[in-house]
């Protein structure tokens, strides 16, 4: 039996770490429905690939989770497609289309965000080799922290 404990990635996304609560991953087909006037069947066009979507609710917990949630807002809310580490999956280059800070009275010292992501693509993610994922990983913690800076 597999030890999935062990085998979890840690999570994080242009190298600002995460815990995650849970994610999910959306795809699919764009369908064309031609349903005919007087008709009895429909006619249906396949017009390729859905764009997939990761939504994932990530925590930061501890002393200083207010800190880490802004340097990970600050990290979502760069331009460009940054580097996204989830436990499970392949790290893969994505864009934040949108996200949500959760913070609730009783619960101090923990945040929540809400994250939706899109991948860059296939074409994007097969073009990486290690060194680019080594500078991209670099890339986004130097950028996290010059926004981090911007905060104070």
């Amino acid at each position: 039996m597999r030890d999935w404990v062990k085998l979890l990635r840690a999570a994080s996304y242009r190298g600002v770490p995460f815990y995650v609560e849970s994610d999910t991953h959306d795809g699919g087909k764009r369908l064309g429905l031609h349903e005919l006037a007087g008709g009895y069947t429909a006619y249906v066009e396949e017009m390729g690939a859905r764009a997939e979507r990761v939504s994932v609710t990530a925590y930061l917990l501890g002393d200083v989770a207010d800190l880490q949630g802004a340097a990970l807002r600050a990290a979502c809310q760069m331009p460009g497609p940054g580097l996204l580490c989830l436990p499970v999956d392949l790290p893969r280059m994505a864009y934040v289309e949108e996200f949500s800070r959760m913070r609730e009275r009783d619960r101090m010292g923990y945040i929540a965000f809400g994250l939706t992501a899109v991948p860059a693509g296939a074409g994007a993610v097969a073009a990486l080799g290690l060194g680019n994922l080594a500078a991209a990983f670099q890339s986004g913690v130097s950028k996290a922290a010059a926004s981090f800076a911007g905060l104070f």
